[in-house]
């Protein structure tokens, strides 16, 4: 528990505080999108199949928080730095650098407790994570070239 709020404190503050290279009417979608996701996996992976879930299984208030506060958070961190300008090279390193980064915290997740497996394994996390985030760009690509007019 302590070290959801920890992560919670920390993915808030860097957010809020580091320079936005994004324009801030993007912030909302990619903040959205992430919740969606987060939503949408979890209902299908952790209460249809039992895969994986947070605390215990079925649904907990304590559960919310990593999809309402860490999700949308780390997704608009990683928007934020993504190299958008650069060689394919960067960008291919850029995702693994999140990906990696993405299951060492599942991992001391896991060891403090507020996530668990049952079945799932990091296997399967080190092939969803890197969906997850070309998903991300492609939402914010669409919505530059579609919704922002």
């Amino acid at each position: 528990m302590l070290f959801l709020l920890i992560s919670v404190f920390i993915f808030v503050a860097i957010a809020l505080y580091v320079p936005k290279r994004l324009e801030k009417h993007e912030l909302y979608p990619i903040a959205l999108f992430s919740i969606v996701i987060g939503f949408t996996s979890d209902i299908i992976f952790d209460l249809k199949y039992d895969v994986y879930g947070y605390f215990t299984p079925g649904v907990q208030f304590l559960g919310f928080l990593p999809i309402l506060v860490l999700f949308p958070t780390s997704g608009v961190i990683y928007m934020n730095f993504y190299p958008y300008k650069k060689p394919l090279q960067h960008q291919f390193s850029y995702i693994l650098a999140w990906t990696l980064f993405s299951l060492t915290y599942e991992h001391f997740s896991i060891k403090a407790g507020f996530f668990y497996h049952n079945g799932w394994t990091y296997l399967y996390s080190a092939i969803a994570y890197p969906l997850l985030l070309v998903m991300q760009l492609q939402h914010l690509k669409y919505y530059r070239k579609y919704i922002k007019k």
